[in-house]
């Protein structure tokens, strides 16, 4: 058996589920060949894919899949990697990008608070757009000092559960 990818090779369950996932992650505002791309790549066993893969996989055009491989990879849910012995890249879902990506990006969040802030700077003190904004502010700020300890109960949770700690990259990703 080679270790080519096709369609035929997933299960009727299997190619459900991928459908099924990236319409939650395209609901929560994720383009949706992106959603597809890693969806698909989740569920392969190896966790890796090649543009080839994914294609024949999804039933897609190269061109879907490069598109929605440049977005996964700017906002780091999936790495690329050389394929040994070859010019190809597979494209790897390391099982702790998610779980990076909602504790330790805080760039964004941080932007909107100052967002938030300097908006209270422009509007009429004590009125209501001041109270949003202020709230807002808050709340983000809030959520930003809840990031740490987040990060360190998963990592006890884990700890405890007799698993490493994770770093990048996943246990899984460093058996590939």
């Amino acid at each position: 058996m080679t270790d080519q990818v096709t369609h035929e090779d997933l299960t009727e369950a299997q190619r459900a589920y991928i459908e099924e996932l990236a319409a939650v992650m395209t609901a929560s505002g994720m383009p949706r060949m992106a959603s597809r791309v890693y969806a698909a790549i989740l569920v392969h066993e190896r966790g890796s894919m090649t543009s080839a893969e994914v294609a024949a996989t999804l039933q897609v055009s190269a061109a879907a899949v490069s598109t929605a491989v440049q977005w996964l990879t700017q906002v780091s849910m999936i790495t690329r990697r050389t394929v040994p012995g070859s010019r190809r890249e597979s494209y790897v879902v390391d099982s702790e990008s998610l779980i990076r990506l909602v504790t330790h990006d805080t760039n964004a969040l941080t932007a909107w608070v100052s967002g938030f802030a300097r908006g209270r700077d422009v509007v009429e003190p004590g009125g209501a757009a001041a109270d949003r904004l202020a709230e807002l502010e808050e709340f983000f700020s809030f959520l930003i000092g809840e990031m740490d300890g987040i990060m360190a109960r998963w990592q006890e949770r884990q700890a405890q559960a007799g698993q490493e700690p994770q770093s990048s990259p996943s246990r899984s990703a460093r058996k590939r």
